[in-house]
């Protein structure tokens, strides 16, 4: 118990501190406060601190510097690729921009990927796909237990291209792809509705249609980001609404 109280301590620092920085509150060029000041700031101990600057320099956005503190690195250093950082920006007031950065990175890879499972898939490529299928299908509108076998139904069309890079990328991918549930897992109209989405998906790849793969990944992908923008957009309401409802109590 004590160690997983640690782990969940350690956590929090990083995503404190990890925040901060994407939200600008600790900028580029300057060091952050010192040891002393977060401890007591965060409520942490000096150990718990320095893990949490370790796993932050890992991603790109701190650089321990002796006689001068841990600087907060300019952002062309900063891992955008990382699940963590890609949270914390949907979060920052430029959150509209990280959310059409994820779709681009998307639109860049996944079509052509499909486009060349349709073209490489085994049939036992196919059939990871259609129980990936079946498995959101049973998961309906559960924005929990849809997103484990959507990121499966991804992943698999990532291996089935065959192309050794897209392979080396799953990761990053897989990185994206599980920011983009969290984002979408709330959204208005639910998830059934893109079920026929990916049908068209896995029917082109299993029928060997690269083209129609690549289009059907395409307007996935779009439908994917339509709902993405509309929960952004019902964000501020909702907080809104809670607000009001706790004024209410209050």
């Amino acid at each position: 118990m004590r160690k997983l109280r640690a782990r969940g301590l350690h956590e929090h620092v990083i995503v404190e501190i990890g925040k901060r920085i994407i939200s600008g509150e600790y900028a580029p060029g300057v060091a952050l406060p010192g040891e002393t000041t977060l401890c007591s700031v965060l409520g942490v101990s000096r150990t718990a601190l320095r893990e949490a600057l370790r796993v932050l320099a890992s991603k790109g956005l701190v650089d321990p510097k002796r006689k001068i503190g841990t600087l907060v690195l300019p952002t062309g250093r900063w891992n955008f690729l990382d699940a963590d950082i890609l949270s914390w920006l949907l979060e920052a007031p430029d959150s509209e921009r990280a959310i059409s950065e994820l779709y681009e990175l998307r639109h860049l890879i996944e079509p052509i990927a499909a486009s060349l499972a349709a073209q490489h898939a085994r049939a036992a490529d196919v059939a990871i796909l259609r129980g990936a299928y079946d498995e959101m299908r049973v998961a309906g509108d559960d924005g929990e237990r849809i997103a484990a076998p959507d990121l499966k139904f991804h992943q698999a069309i990532i291996a089935a291209s065959g192309n050794r890079l897209f392979s080396s990328l799953a990761h990053v991918i897989a990185a994206a792809l599980a920011v983009n549930f969290e984002l979408v897992r709330h959204a208005p109209r639910g998830h059934t509705h893109s079920m026929p989405a990916h049908k068209k998906v896995l029917d082109a790849i299993a029928d060997h249609d690269a083209s129609g793969a690549r289009v059907a990944m395409q307007q996935l992908i779009d439908d994917s980001q339509h709902d993405a923008m509309a929960v952004r957009r019902a964000a501020p309401r909702r907080r809104v609404r809670a607000n009001s409802r706790r004024v209410a109590r209050g």
